[in-house]
């Protein structure tokens, strides 16, 4: 097993990062992918504003071996996207 330091971003901004423990780059895809599904839930419910959420994954090195992005346009039915 191989220890990796998952990173999230929001709008570029650092949320934390935490170290795994994973077997093989499928694993790391599969892990980072549902913390970027399970994150972009909880960060973005509480926003009405366009946002970014990343997950970059680094090696025990330092070295970005894989990154991942969501990016969600919110508007509520029948509101003007511009704000008007």
């Amino acid at each position: 097993m191989a220890k990796y330091r998952f990173e999230v971003l929001r709008n570029g901004k650092s949320l934390g990062d935490a170290w795994v423990d994973l077997r093989n780059l499928s694993d790391l895809r599969r892990e980072a992918l549902r913390a970027l599904h399970d994150i972009s839930v909880d960060e973005m419910v509480s926003s009405d504003l366009d946002e970014t959420l990343t997950v970059s994954v680094h090696d025990d090195g330092g070295r970005l071996v894989y990154a991942a992005s969501i990016a969600v346009s919110q508007s509520l039915a029948g509101e003007d996207p511009a704000g008007h």
